[in-house]
């Protein structure tokens, strides 16, 4: 049943992904074309310099990558989680200083999809807490380790006495 537990998380981290390249897929699934899609982040690209949608579309293609790797057990999912979550923080510090990114505004986008939830605290924080939270279950879901059947590693479980 660890398998099951494996490819929900994958599936969480392959819908946050998704999530994060909608502005992009979104001209897809409306019937546009390819280039449609990627001139939203050429677009995005010459207003606000290459970094924002380069660490926007790297954060994502990692998520991307973690989310096959924690479901197939292959590889080191934790390693491409984080690199990905770092890459999505400095995105968002480096946000702020660009106030007229519209693609790329992750923090605001998430702002619009919380503010039904009436939420009593800002969702950017909550948001990262929430995707740590998920690196933590990537990395107790012992894919890394190459455990079978065992969802938490043995050294987290057995008292080191």
């Amino acid at each position: 049943m660890v398998w099951v537990w494996r490819a929900c998380l994958g599936l969480l981290i392959a819908a946050y992904a998704g999530w994060l390249v909608w502005p992009v897929l979104q001209p897809l699934t409306a019937g546009g074309s390819l280039t449609d899609a990627f001139a939203t982040i050429t677009a995005e690209a010459a207003r606000l310099g290459g970094i924002l949608p380069s660490l926007w579309l790297a954060a994502a293609a990692l998520y991307l990558a973690a989310a096959v790797m924690t479901a197939a057990r292959i590889g080191a999912p934790p390693a491409a989680y984080f690199l990905a979550f770092a890459g999505e923080v400095i995105q968002r510090v480096l946000l702020q200083s660009a106030p007229d990114a519209t693609v790329t505004d992750t923090p605001q986008r998430l702002a619009a999809a919380a503010q039904s939830l009436n939420l009593t605290v800002e969702p950017g924080p909550l948001s990262l807490s929430a995707l740590l939270v998920v690196g933590l279950m990537v990395v107790m879901s012992g894919a890394w380790h190459g455990q079978k059947d065992q969802t938490w590693p043995l050294h987290w479980t057995r008292s080191p006495i």
